[in-house]
């Protein structure tokens, strides 16, 4: 029987992040990348299909929604109070339809399946080969995400209170707002600013290094389930290639969606037990026992964690009613800043990550364990011979 081969996963970790070198959605890089997947399942026996879709690009999004709310914001100065709070209102609607408004590009995802004639169960095997831009500065980025939504919620009141009539002063309110709203634009609009993207080594050819070699052996295991590989493109776009996917299927039967994010780096296997902070997003309890018990197989103990910061390509799944989760590794030393967010919304797994270099230029094949390597694979495998 042929058997997972970590040197040969690894050979795609270097192609991806060495040869093709950084993969921003919708450039040449991600396409190169896109090739090569499909190229390597075909290799494989696979008949493979390619799913485009339209994104917008993430950072242009940003930085010109930061404008906008900035000089809707100051605009208020001006105007009558009736008319400041319907400019504001318009700016708020035009912001929230940027991904509709703004120009489109194209990415796509690489779909691979092994049939099987009415199978009880469907696996979808999936991870991200898209690249994303480095982190001009993180806190910074943590400080726009965390603070927009109730800045807005705050401005909307005293632009309604201020138009009712009933607000005793304008000024000094204004300025306070001011102080605070301002800067968190302009803080949206910097973090969103770099133009270097990250090789993205663990994050995520990793991931589809090992994706990759399970296609291989799966292949000519031939399980009795019917087994479908997806390589998503766009997902440091606000998980755009996901979206698309599950927009596309029809899910009939059983299905189990194990998604694979950073599984190069890190001594400690993590199970993703849910995403957010006020819009929770829960995985898969079934699932997360079904992983827990394959990891233990292969003398891996797993824990919990819940990404209060973080998004992943389960999510999707989660949405459309379907058990979904990650599985991911990483170092135990991570931030503070998770953990007290995750007291406050009482998420006791909450934590960051511990890997430095996500999104930077360092993350490089040199990073990446080759221990890791086989674990994840043999995690994987155990899992597809389980379902």
């Amino acid at each position: 029987m042929t058997e997972f081969e970590p040197r040969q996963a690894f050979e795609h970790i270097d192609k991806l992040a060495y040869e093709i070198g950084p993969r921003l959605a919708g450039t040449r890089g991600e396409q190169r990348a896109a090739e090569y997947i499909q190229k390597q399942l075909e290799s494989y026996g696979y008949k493979v299909e390619a799913q485009e879709f339209d994104f917008v690009d993430r950072a242009a999004r940003t930085q010109v929604g930061a404008c906008l709310l900035a000089a809707a914001f100051i605009a208020t100065v001006f105007i009558p109070a009736i008319i400041a709070l319907a400019v504001f209102l318009i700016a708020l609607a035009v912001f929230s339809s940027l991904p509709k408004l703004m120009p489109k590009r194209k990415s796509k995802n690489i779909i691979a399946t092994l049939k099987q004639e009415n199978p009880k169960k469907r696996l979808v095997i999936t991870a991200h080969y898209d690249s994303a831009r480095c982190i001009v500065n993180y806190k910074m980025q943590v400080f726009a995400k965390l603070a927009l939504i109730p800045l807005i919620s705050v401005v909307l009141v005293f632009l309604v209170i201020r138009a009712a009539g009933v607000l005793p002063v304008f000024w000094p309110i204004w300025l306070i707002l001011a102080f605070i709203f301002i800067p968190v634009c302009g803080s949206m609009f910097w973090a969103a600013s770099s133009k270097q993207v990250s090789p993205g080594a663990n994050d995520n050819a990793s991931g589809i290094s090992i994706m990759l070699e399970v296609a291989r052996v799966t292949r000519e295991l031939q399980p009795s389930s019917e087994v479908t590989f997806v390589a998503f493109g766009a997902e440091e776009q606000g998980l755009a290639g996901s979206r698309a996917f599950v927009e596309k299927q029809k899910f009939e039967g059983e299905n189990f969606v194990l998604n694979l994010d950073m599984v190069g780096a890190g001594k400690q296997a993590f199970i993703v037990e849910g995403n957010g902070l006020v819009r929770k997003h829960h995985t898969s309890k079934r699932l997360n026992e079904m992983l827990i018990k394959c990891c233990e197989q292969i003398g891996l103990k797993p824990k919990p964690w819940w990404a209060a910061l973080a998004g992943h390509d389960h999510i999707p799944f989660l949405r459309a009613k379907l058990p979904a989760t990650t599985f991911t590794l990483d170092s135990l030393g991570a931030g503070k800043l998770e953990p007290r967010l995750g007291k406050i919304f009482g998420l006791p797994n909450a934590r960051g990550r511990g890997y430095r270099y996500i999104h930077t230029m360092e993350d490089m094949p040199e990073k990446i364990e080759l221990a890791n390597i086989e674990l994840a694979g043999k995690v994987v495998l155990e899992f597809i011979k389980t379902v």
